[in-house]
């Protein structure tokens, strides 16, 4: 079923095609005139008969009924998607799009964010390992399908494992679980060894044309550990997590490249999970950018 993006400005109409690049650059399939917008800000993906937004890394970000999107997220008829200061009525062709009400409602009402709150939660950072020396070999179209469907595995796999995704960075990911118990440092190891795993058994379009053309697999690194942090509404729809536990835990994903190893977890993940001491074994101690002291850190057997 064909669907269209109605702009609400000047009810300029888009028809959506099975990927669609949106954002200022010349190779954007919607090409939008918009200072808030990125060059490459999201996509829009058909599967089946459902359309999917995500967003790739933009400065700004996509919104989809004044909901900010960390994930990728089906559309429906009727929603309301918003790209910089751009906003659009998304129809799959199921109803005529009543475009003078959406227009007298475009104005957000947001009411006060509610204050964060602490809690103990089990992190996790992944990244793609030399991604920025793979993109410059591909076209701004091919990163962009890239990025969309390694964010749509990243949401399929960390939600199947019982993870809240706070956001996506570039081609970073990062999530979280409230509370730090055995069975929850399990799940993210579990989540862990599944995204990794769904890379070599990848079959989306853009993944195995570039592994078949270019030899390109994407091959993702990551950090998990747990502390403190604050959760809470950043207004806009964000809700997401705060502290020093969140800046520990990109930062030992980031030792992954340093000592070559594709999962490293804190010395605090292992005690939370002490049955889980014979899989993992010490790589050291290690300096981390705004840590006076060295921290240890542990990948699996």
């Amino acid at each position: 079923m064909s669907a269209i993006l109605t702009a609400l400005s000047n009810r300029e109409a888009y028809k959506l095609g099975d990927f669609n690049l949106i954002g200022r650059g010349e190779h954007a399939t919607i090409s939008l005139a918009d200072g808030e917008v990125s060059r490459q800000h999201a996509t829009i993906r058909r599967d089946g008969a459902n359309y999917w937004v995500v967003d790739v890394g933009s400065a700004n970000g996509s919104y989809v009924n004044d909901v900010a999107l960390t994930t990728a997220r089906m559309l429906h008829t009727g929603d309301r998607v918003q790209f910089g200061r751009s906003i659009f009525l998304f129809d799959q062709g199921t109803t005529a799009p009543d475009l003078d009400s959406q227009v007298a409602n475009t104005k957000t009402q947001w009411g006060k964010p509610a204050a964060p709150t602490s809690r103990p939660a089990t992190l996790f950072v992944a990244d793609l390992k030399e991604f920025t020396g793979i993109s410059a070999s591909l076209s701004p179209e091919q990163v962009a399908a890239l990025l969309a469907e390694w964010y749509m595995d990243c949401n399929v796999i960390l939600k199947r494992y019982g993870a809240s995704i706070d956001k996506f960075i570039g081609d970073c990911v990062f999530a979280y679980w409230h509370g730090t118990a055995a069975d929850v440092c399990v799940s993210a190891v579990q989540a862990a060894q599944a995204l990794r795993a769904a890379e070599d058994a990848a079959t989306s379009p853009t993944r195995v044309l570039v592994r078949e053309q270019q030899d390109i697999v994407l091959d993702c690194r990551i950090g998990l550990h747990v502390g403190e942090v604050a959760i809470g509404a950043m207004g806009k729809g964000i809700n997401t997590a705060l502290g020093d536990a969140v800046n520990l835990a990109f930062r030992i994903e980031g030792l992954t490249r340093k000592l070559d190893k594709p999962l490293l977890v804190s010395a605090q993940f292992v005690e939370h999970w002490p049955e889980g001491r014979q899989y993992f074994k010490s790589c050291g101690y290690h300096e981390v950018k705004g840590r006076a002291e060295m921290i240890e850190v542990f990948s699996l057997k």
